[in-house]
């Protein structure tokens, strides 16, 4: 009689349960970590329009949401228009300044996020969604 001294491999559903656990992590890290929107938190609905823009590099975005608490939010963090005009000053890299206003955002707070923006020497876009998209 022979014994084997080593045990054969299993079936391949041995391997298969590591590796699916494997990539179902690498999904969720993915899902979770990845920066699937500009700003985290803020709920913004955006007027449509057909114009298209070119993607800009390193733009500074500014977040105004509506009714009937309107707010203003610079880097996740809601600042007042006099704190915006200060760090928009303080910024050394004047690129794009673009504003992400709601639907329902007051107009003349728009339009004094938008004055503080050219004032301070940023190129100032307004954010919309895209109508072919649909």
């Amino acid at each position: 009689m022979r014994l084997r001294r080593t045990q054969e491999a299993g079936s391949p559903f041995f391997y298969l349960a590591p590796g699916l656990s494997t990539v179902l992590c690498l999904v969720f890290f993915l899902l979770i970590g990845g920066t699937l929107l500009l700003q985290p938190g803020i709920a913004i609905k955006v007027p449509e329009s057909p114009f298209l823009l070119v993607p800009h590099h390193d733009p500074r975005v500014v977040s105004i949401t509506g009714s009937p608490l309107p707010a203003i939010y610079f880097d996740n963090q809601e600042v007042s228009l006099e704190g915006l005009k200060k760090i928009l000053q303080s910024s050394e890299v004047k690129s794009s300044l673009i504003i992400k206003a709601d639907q329902q955002a007051p107009y003349d707070l728009l339009v004094q996020v938008m004055t503080v923006g050219v004032n301070c020497g940023f190129t100032v876009i307004l954010a919309t969604n895209d109508l072919s998209a649909e």
